[in-house]
Formats: C-alpha cells, structure tokens, sequence
C-alpha cells in the first residue's frame, strides 16, 4: 500500500469512527436518557450540548465521506467500480452512509425545533406545546436511530468489501 492510500485510510477511517460512534452514542444512549430526564433538565441540557454535538457529527460525517470518495477514485482497480463486487460494497457503503447522514440531519433539525420551543417558554409549557415537544422528541429519536442504523450498516459493507 502506498503512502497517499495509507493516508487516505486514516483520513476516511478516523473521523469515520467518531460519526457512528457519535451516532450511536446520542441515539441509543443520550436521546433516550433525556427523554426519561424531562423537562426542565432534557431542555437545558440538550441547548448546551446540541451545537458542539451537530458541528462533531456532521464535520467527521462530511470528512468521512470526502476521503471515502477520493480513495474510492484513487485505489488500484478503482476504474472497476461499477461492475465488481468490490465496487458494489463501496457504492452501497457510500449510498447507506449519505442516507444516514440525511437521516441523523432530520433528527439534529427536529432537535432545534423542539430546543426553540423550550426556549421560548416562560415556565411550564402548555398541554399543546408539551405534545409538540413530546411529537419532536419521538420524531429526533426515531431518525436519530434510523440514522444509526444505516451508517453501521455502511461501515459493515466497508469491512467487507475485500471479502466479497
């Protein structure tokens, strides 16, 4: 493996594992811990940890998938993208990556929704406004998972794609 590769690897790999970790860490953990904390604390809570958490996913995830696509274009054998198996791991990879990435995009913008509410409360919400915060956090939770879901998937068809 040559040296520009063996970068690419690390520059694709690295910030790879901090997206689904990140991921996974926030939709089966943090998000289901606030949803049993509530209000007022879930809401505190969440307005202080929501930008840093946004910029860590989204920068490693656009990272992950910009050194995926140079090393995809640079590796030996790359021109074979389209008709091999190997290739089709790495399209499929790609494909289930951009689509989680869309999906945890969902959840981080219904998070700030339902953040926007919360601060703009004075004191306990209303019947209405409860349900909505209750409708968004179920909906940030769900796509968050789903979000997940699909980029571990992505990272199981990179393991394999020297092995199909």
């Amino acid at each position: 493996m040559d040296a520009e590769i063996a970068l690419l690897r690390i520059l694709h790999i690295l910030p790879g594992v901090i997206w689904v970790g990140s991921a996974i860490f926030v939709a089966w953990v943090v998000q289901p811990a606030l949803k049993k904390t509530g209000p007022p604390h879930a809401g505190a809570l969440m307005s202080n940890m929501l930008k840093p958490l946004m910029m860590t996913i989204h920068g490693s995830a656009a990272a992950t998938i910009f050194f995926g696509i140079v090393m995809a274009f640079r590796v030996p054998g790359s021109d074979q993208l389209w008709s091999t198996n190997w290739g089709t791991m790495i399209w499929l990879g790609f494909v289930l990556s951009v689509i989680g990435w869309g999906a945890g995009a969902f959840a981080g913008l219904t998070n700030k929704k339902m953040v926007r509410i919360g601060a703009s409360l004075q004191g306990q919400p209303s019947p209405e406004q409860g349900t909505e915060i209750a409708r968004l956090r179920d909906r940030a939770i769900l796509f968050a998972k789903v979000g997940s879901l699909l980029v571990l998937a992505a990272v199981v068809c990179m393991a394999l794609v020297n092995h199909i």
